[in-house]
């Protein structure tokens, strides 16, 4: 149990068992042995969280003279920003570009001891070999009246202590975890172990796009598994860091490697989901105990917003022995992103056919795949039937076999095959295009696996067709014959607005039919009718794709709609360069109609002028210098204001 006995601070203010400060130690007694530790604890359920009472020492807080104003080197002290048990951040101002920059200044009397010095240059020395994104970097580092000072990235935002209030997004964790290992990962690569992750080292600063990004700071006690002879090293008997965050060789005489910062970071990933942190108690010990015998509860038992898989991640970086977590903070920062992936999509089941051969020749098996709705590749060999003509199938599906005619519409030769990486084969479209078969089809490739035969007894009745969708379906039999405007009952000048005003109400109409008990080919009717309404809104709904479609027409109405909803002349240029390419010789007609228009409007013949001008739209219908001749002349002779 943790001695009631004063705490030893260096930095010479009194502090409760709850407060922080990084030069705080505090007495520890394990198995009758007495210990030091440094840190503070993260909030845990409040139960378990001693009294913030006062503490048995009276020392006086020493009065410091306030900075502000003062200069250091190039940079003058604007305010102060945060006080720690080490020093003193202010923000501070270039005096000559006015570059912000925060300045952490050592309390001058810490400066008067050699350890606590070495540990706040110490700190300075890992920020300068460590340079990535995510951890704040060190511009300059001297000292100012015998006290050094570290000039460093001034950062706005927030401490993830203060950003994290109760369990967070499974996502929004991982995305922040995943900058965390980055920047773990740059520290072990220079052999420095921060030993001190923690919420309130873990600062966020918000980017333009809304997301965070993680900066990490505090490397006050971070170690150099590679010392130089000579450097401090840490006391015998003393644990530096938050007992809440401690691996199990920190809370020990183990050695402390990088996967004791996995460990950490596994205990803050606990934090943020759950809300609480996996070991907590009343008094340090307690904590100490946790981490050291005993279990953390699965993440995803606490919070069940936390996927299984995620929870199996904090629980291996969480693992009593070093050797049994992650093996670097790549690693952990791979399996984070994984445990989030959708599943991989189930693959599609296996094709095979029989081809029937000719006369007295026995059919062939073949393996294949679906190509689109109705066409199919078959991997064959020798050579396959000849282009264009008919085949019979025997599809052996995941529902059962079925019959049909196909024709044969691509070959791919060896060559052409070994080109591709791909099998050589040839390419089959279905002959027969009718609901009812494309009902069957769907049926018997969409089920689980065949059913059992049935004796004509006891067959399923087909489900009749009913009435009422009937009459719903007819009319829409009839838009379907048509084109976009035709499905959805639009005139060719139809705003955009009223197209998908017209297809939401196509959809809702089938929507509703879905509901009712219809038969098998009734519901392949709604799905086909539903894809065409869905066609006609993605050609008609967007103002590019409406008026190439409209050009082929020679729909100027339609085009005309197009350009008042915002289509620019750069947007129409393009569209129109794409029309004349696969519509030669358009440019050359409507050229010569416009110039035969010209010659009539410049002697008073306006009305042939005009006749002459549309013939040239109709031939070049993007053409914005021929729209606006035709327009014009348009409302000259119908006497009506011109355009603008």
């Amino acid at each position: 149990m943790l001695a009631q006995s004063p705490s030893i601070c260096s930095c010479g203010q009194p502090h409760s068992e709850a407060e922080a400060c990084p030069t705080l130690m505090r007495g520890l007694d394990l198995n009758g042995g007495t210990m030091l530790y440094a840190g503070t604890p993260p909030p845990g359920p409040a139960s378990a969280l001693p009294p913030a009472t006062p503490s048995p020492m009276s020392s006086p807080t020493p009065v410091v003279p306030s900075l502000v104003g003062q200069e250091f080197g190039r940079f003058r002290v604007v305010r102060e920003l945060g006080r720690g048990g080490m020093g003193t951040v202010f923000l501070a101002e270039h005096t000559l570009i006015q570059k912000r920059v925060a300045i952490k200044v050592l309390h001058a009397h810490l400066a008067q001891a050699p350890e606590l010095v070495a540990r706040f240059l110490s700190e300075a020395r890992t920020l300068t070999l460590v340079q990535h994104e995510n951890v704040v970097t060190l511009y300059d580092l001297d000292s100012r009246d015998g006290r050094p000072y570290l000039v460093m990235e001034y950062l706005e935002g927030d401490s993830l202590a203060n950003f994290a209030r109760g369990p967070m997004a499974p996502a929004l964790v991982v995305e922040l975890m995943t900058q965390v290992c980055d920047a773990l990962g740059a520290a072990h690569s220079h052999g420095i172990v921060h030993r001190d992750l923690k919420p309130a080292n873990v600062f966020l600063v918000p980017s333009p796009s809304g997301k965070q990004r993680v900066k990490l700071l505090d490397f006050g006690i971070a170690k150099l598994l590679s010392r130089p002879a000579g450097e401090m090293t840490t006391e015998v008997g003393v644990l530096l860091g938050t007992p809440e965050f401690m691996a199990p060789e920190q809370c020990g005489d183990g050695v402390v490697d990088a996967r004791s910062d996995l460990y950490a970071a596994g205990v803050l990933a606990y934090l943020l989901l759950t809300g609480q942190v996996p070991f907590y108690g009343r008094t340090a010990a307690e904590i100490l105990v946790g981490h050291l015998q005993k279990d953390p509860v699965p993440p995803h038992e606490l919070n069940p917003a936390v996927p299984e898989a995620l929870s199996r991640v904090l629980l291996r970086a969480l693992a009593k022995r070093p050797e049994h977590r992650f093996a670097s903070a790549a690693e952990l920062r791979t399996a984070l992103e994984a445990s989030l992936a959708p599943p991989p999509a189930p693959s599609a089941p296996p094709l095979t056919a029989l081809l029937r051969g000719k006369g007295t020749q026995a059919p062939v098996e073949l393996k294949g795949e679906w190509v689109g709705r109705s066409g199919l590749f078959f991997q064959l060999a020798t050579p396959p039937p000849a282009l264009l003509s008919d085949v019979e199938l025997l599809l052996r599906l995941p529902g059962g076999e079925m019959p049909c005619t196909a024709q044969v519409v691509r070959h791919v030769t060896a060559e052409q095959a070994q080109a591709w990486n791909m099998p050589p084969g040839f390419g089959v479209q279905l002959r027969d295009a009718s609901p009812a078969f494309q009902a069957q089809l769907a049926q018997l490739r969409n089920s689980p696996r065949a059913a059992p035969a049935q004796s004509a007894s006891t067959a399923a009745i087909p489900t009749p067709e009913d009435a009422q969708a009937e009459a719903v379906l007819q009319g829409f039999r009839r838009r379907l014959a048509g084109d976009p405007y035709a499905v959805l009952e639009l005139p060719r000048d139809a705003t955009l607005e009223s197209v998908r005003t017209a297809a939401q109400r196509a959809r809702g109409a089938l929507e509703l039919l879905k509901a009712r008990p219809l038969s098998e080919g009734q519901r392949a009717q709604v799905d086909r009718a539903l894809d065409r309404v869905a066609g006609a809104l993605h050609t008609l709904g967007h103002v590019e794709r409406r008026v190439e479609y409209d050009a082929t027409l020679g729909n100027v109405e339609g085009i005309e709609r197009c350009l008042a909803a915002g289509l620019t002349a750069t947007m129409l240029e393009q569209c129109r360069r794409r029309f004349l390419a696969g519509n030669t010789g358009r440019e050359g007609r409507a050229a010569v109609h416009r110039l035969s228009g010209d010659a009539l409007a410049s002697v008073g013949r306006l009305e042939e002028a005009l006749a002459a001008y549309e013939l040239a739209v109709r031939a070049d219908p993007l053409d914005l210098e021929g729209l606006k001749r035709w327009r014009f002349l348009r409302a000259r002779v119908r006497g009506s204001a011109a355009p603008r």
